[in-house]
């Protein structure tokens, strides 16, 4: 019976992406006409991960598994979509005897997890081809690769990392990173406006570099008060965004009142253990800061510390 169930979870996770059936296929013949091209994405560096698996979050005292969910579209030489994300399994942990509801209601409650962390790995895919017509998405050779670290792992929340990278056919690839920490009793993603109460603070210790710079790739990263010299943003600009639970926002005023017309991210943000990790993104590369949660516990809301930090 487990054994059933948790086939039927994994069938419940791939089946949102039945429908990709069609562009598959479409892609695969496009291939044979293409069969000389190289995916500029092969030689994508993940050096941050290599460096981060000498300690490896570790889940053997945890009432749950975490697998490895793979979403992939097309074939080496033509359109390929590649994403790798958190599958969360705690049916298996059950034990044997347990009513059907309770298990029905845990195959659930594992897939809307297991939802969010896929569509966090769908995110740079999804900002980068929201302005491609259905002709270009049909002819430019396409090519993304998605994948994930956990930096954070225990009986309140999981919190990981992705790397990601788009590259079209005769283009520069770009890169990004997205962040996402989940809720395990309330399954879904945590925002940082909820974590933190005063971010003119948090921004100060920033640019102070209290900070500390975490390598991109096999680069050094810069100070945070040198990248700030680089942004587009006012000081206070920066807050706000910060605010915004770290996305710059356009509104327009309606007769009903203000509504956004567009909105691009800006930073990220994760748990690393005992650490938050903040992220600046910009085009093709991200800047990534850590500090110790102690260090800035004045300013992390006790109700989020309580439900979700201390274990």
């Amino acid at each position: 019976m487990k054994k059933i169930m948790i086939v039927w979870l994994v069938a419940c996770v791939l089946l949102p992406f039945s429908g990709c059936a069609a562009q598959q296929e479409q892609s695969e013949q496009t291939a044979k006409v293409n069969e000389k091209i190289e995916n500029p994405l092969n030689n994508l560096e993940t050096t941050y991960f290599s460096e981060t698996e000498k300690n490896p979050v570790s889940i053997e005292n945890l009432e749950y598994d975490i697998q490895t969910g793979h979403f992939l579209v097309g074939t080496e030489n033509s359109n390929r979509i590649e994403l790798y994300y958190p599958q969360i399994d705690t049916v298996s942990a059950l034990p044997d005897g347990v009513e059907q509801s309770i298990w029905l209601e845990q195959i659930k409650s594992d897939f809307q997890k297991t939802e969010l962390f896929r569509q966090a790995a769908m995110t740079f895919y999804m900002e980068q081809t929201a302005n491609m017509t259905e002709e270009e998405m049909n002819t430019e050779q396409l090519f993304v690769d998605s994948r994930y670290r956990i930096q954070t792992a225990n009986s309140k929340i999981i919190s990981a990392v992705y790397q990601e990278g788009v590259s079209r056919l005769g283009r520069p690839a770009d890169y990004s990173a997205v962040g996402i920490t989940v809720s395990l009793a309330e399954n879904r993603a945590l925002q940082i406006n909820e974590m933190i109460t005063d971010f003119d603070a948090l921004l100060t210790l920033l640019e102070t570099d209290q900070f500390t710079p975490i390598p991109y790739f096999e680069n050094e990263t810069m100070p945070f008060h040198q990248l700030m010299q680089t942004m587009p943003y006012m000081r206070e600009e920066i807050v706000e965004i910060l605010k915004n639970n770290n996305k710059r926002a356009m509104f327009t005023e309606t007769e009903e009142g203000a509504e956004i017309l567009w909105e691009n991210r800006v930073f990220e943000w994760y748990l690393w253990d005992n650490q938050l990790v903040i992220v600046y993104i910009e085009d093709g590369y991200n800047h990534q800061y850590s500090i110790e949660l102690e260090k800035i516990r004045e300013i992390i809301e006790d109700s989020f510390y309580q439900n979700y930090i201390e274990v």
